[in-house]
């Protein structure tokens, strides 16, 4: 997971590199061994999540800097303490 922070200056860097991001994942144009399972995006925050299925937070981060952000990421791999699963 995660987690990206940004000011109200660099909001539309920050809308233009999710665009792109989801782009590729619809596109299957990720980098091998990632895999974006969700992004949510608070505007008014200024904060967004997302969730990746990666080999490890080494490997994110690395792709990270192909993008240069220019806004605060913060790695973490979260313990899930509860997670509601359907009967389907």
């Amino acid at each position: 997971m995660v987690i990206h922070e940004w000011r109200e200056d660099q909001k539309d860097a920050v809308n233009n590199f999710f665009k792109q991001l989801v782009e590729m994942a619809k596109g299957k144009k990720l980098p091998r061994g990632m895999k974006l399972e969700r992004v949510s995006i608070s505007q008014d925050a200024r904060v967004a999540v997302c969730e990746w299925d990666v080999e490890s937070l080494d490997m994110l981060m690395q792709a990270a800097k192909q993008f240069n952000i220019s806004w605060t990421i913060k790695p973490i791999a979260p313990q899930i303490l509860y997670e509601h699963k359907g009967l389907f």
